[in-house]
């Protein structure tokens, strides 16, 4: 974490991060943003400074060496094991998912490393998808998480959510990297092909350009593990 960064208050206030790297500095600080926040009557603005600071909370003791009891096992490759836990609900009056953390396992040290924890905040990328390739996202921009598998032969894992209770929002996430990127698909994984390179194989649905017809079909999305895209298909 980078001890110069400022966390804006409004045009006149900053506050160094170098306050709140332990709890006890956390919640001092956590109390004076709210004080001034609240006093320019911006609850917006509280609510989505809370969201930055309880992720930036907890990815900053990214580093764990204890998997949660509650944790379930979402899929082992052999070395390493996915876990999904539920952290806390979602909010309901405003129709968010629950609040998922994502555990990797080494199962050869037998340590456990917390890779991210969703934000009911994030937003899609589906605006910048126009050439169908994936599109970067920072960890901390992981909407939800019901579903998590390895990619074969890679260090790879897809981590799937469904956050506007309509369509499965799927990511990519580089476990050497810690990088991330969404995929242009809103249905979900199907499952790998190709020999010589592995390809992740995607669901989508497109709405029939018939006006006559109406109506829904599925298609299948090639990409590489890359996020590149690949081809479509349409399912017959």
């Amino acid at each position: 974490m980078n001890d110069e960064l400022l966390l804006p208050l409004t045009s006149s206030k900053v506050l160094s991060l170098k306050k709140i790297q332990n709890t006890f500095g956390f919640l001092l600080a956590y109390s004076y943003l709210c004080a001034q926040i609240i006093k320019e009557e911006d609850m917006k603005q509280l609510k989505s400074l809370f969201t930055v600071l309880l992720l930036m909370t907890a990815m900053s003791s990214t580093a764990q060496t204890k998997l949660p009891a509650t944790a379930q096992l979402a899929d082992d490759n052999g070395f390493q094991q996915v876990y999904l836990n539920y952290d806390r609900a979602g909010d309901e009056d405003e129709g968010t998912p629950d609040i998922m953390s994502v555990w990797i396992v080494n199962k050869q040290t037998k340590t456990a490393t917390r890779l991210l924890v969703t934000n009911p905040d994030a937003e899609g990328m589906w605006d910048r998808m126009q050439d169908r390739n994936a599109v970067n996202v920072p960890l901390t921009q992981i909407a939800a998480a019901y579903k998590a598998r390895f990619v074969p032969g890679e260090s790879k894992v897809i981590v799937e959510g469904v956050p506007d209770s309509r369509n499965v929002w799927s990511y990519v996430i580089d476990l050497n990297t810690k990088k991330a990127f969404q995929l242009s698909s809103n249905s979900g994984l199907v499952g790998f092909c190709g020999e010589d390179e592995t390809y992740i194989v995607m669901q989508s649905y497109r709405y029939n350009p018939d006006p006559d017809e109406g109506g829904r079909f599925s298609v299948l999305l090639v990409f590489t593990t890359e996020g590149r895209f690949v081809k479509e298909m349409e399912v017959k």
